[in-house]
């Protein structure tokens, strides 16, 4: 028997096939961390729910549960950051902040953070897509902070960082989620930040987590 319906808010992080038609779809909610929805029917020329196909976009849904699993009865886009698609460096840079949250927002006690995150970092990326770098880092390093495998960057970085780079550090992490990604940064500024938050990342996930421009092998992203 199905529940009542459920309404919330969410970011969708990633879908799937299932079975012939239909789709599994994992949303990054504020209150209940990362659900698997499955969206009926999606993948009909006429469905209404043609939205829960596209990864990265900001919803509206209504939900029932039937015997411990999430269907989608409604919903619709609030925000569907097709700018992120403009650009193959801002699609995989979107694509490294879903893995990031998907393996760390269900292990979090309290995902509202995440989830401000998501909302504000899949936003910036889409209205400005050529700053994917910029972004990356105020991802990563806010994430870290958020899920308190980072405090102070003085006491959290073993590499030997200048005053500047230590003060951008501290300025994302101190900072509400809407000022970070717009931070002002240089081409040298980037390049020390690019890989020192990744390899953090790397360490603290205990992942061997690939630079998302580099996997990508384009000539000129170095």
């Amino acid at each position: 028997m199905s529940s009542d319906p459920v309404a919330f808010k969410g970011i969708i992080l990633r879908t799937s096939e299932y079975k012939e038609k239909d789709r599994l779809i994992k949303v990054l909610t504020k209150g209940e961390g990362i659900l698997d929805i499955c969206v009926k029917g999606v993948s009909g020329k006429t469905s209404k729910f043609s939205f829960a196909s596209v990864p990265y976009s900001y919803c509206d849904f209504v939900v029932t549960n039937n015997h411990g699993f999430w269907y989608l009865k409604d919903g619709s886009v609030i925000s569907g950051n097709t700018g992120i698609m403009e650009s193959l460096e801002a699609i995989a840079v979107a694509g490294h902040m879903s893995e990031c949250l998907l393996w760390s927002v269900m292990q979090s006690e309290d995902s509202s953070e995440a989830y401000e995150l998501s909302i504000y970092a899949y936003y910036a990326l889409s209205s400005d897509p050529a700053s994917y770098l910029k972004i990356l880092i105020s991802f990563n390093w806010k994430l870290m902070c958020i899920l308190g495998l980072a405090s102070n960057a003085k006491d959290s970085v073993n590499t030997p960082l200048s005053s500047r780079h230590l003060s951008i550090l501290d300025y994302i992490g101190a900072n509400p989620v809407s000022k970070i990604f717009t931070i002002d940064l240089n081409e040298g500024d980037i390049r020390v930040l690019r890989s020192l938050t990744m390899d953090y990342l790397r360490i603290q996930f205990e992942r061997d987590i690939p630079d998302p421009i580099l996997k990508l092998n384009l000539p000129g992203n170095v």
